[in-house]
């Protein structure tokens, strides 16, 4: 499936996608900003999702290897009463401006996720853009 580029597009792909497990998400994802902020795409970013201790942890990387950016990931019920899959980087090895991005993600496809960058700016999230998680195959 190809994901549009347009916000408004967007915004009805992921009002009809489903939040996954967070148990789902597993291994190496593709990532790639459809809207707003600029996409690292062409270095080589990717998020990496694993299991510890009964929780999905992870972080991103750029280049060949260069991580930054920790991350959980947390199920919440948003105020539609609908199951909400929240990548948190609220963790205490991020720097300040980092702890305060809360992803949503959507599953979209087979493999294939929306998410929501949002940043919490005054105790509220604000959208600042969506991006794509593609799970990295063999032949990728």
């Amino acid at each position: 499936m190809k994901l549009p580029k347009v916000k408004r597009a967007l915004d009805k792909v992921f009002k009809k996608a489903e939040s996954p497990n967070s148990a789902e998400l597993n291994g190496e994802y593709f990532v790639d900003m459809l809207t707003g902020i600029p996409s690292l795409k062409r270095l080589n970013h990717r998020k990496i999702f694993r299991r510890k201790n009964g929780q999905t942890i992870g972080c991103n990387i750029i280049l060949k290897n260069k991580r930054w950016g920790r991350f959980f990931l947390e199920q919440t019920v948003g105020a539609s009463e609908r199951s909400e899959l929240i990548i948190n980087y609220d963790v205490p090895k991020n720097l300040f401006i980092s702890k305060r991005i809360r992803d949503e993600v959507r599953q979209v496809g087979n493999g294939l996720y929306l998410g929501r960058f949002n940043y919490i700016l005054f105790g509220k999230p604000r959208f600042l853009g969506y991006f794509s998680l593609e799970k990295k195959g063999p032949d990728k």
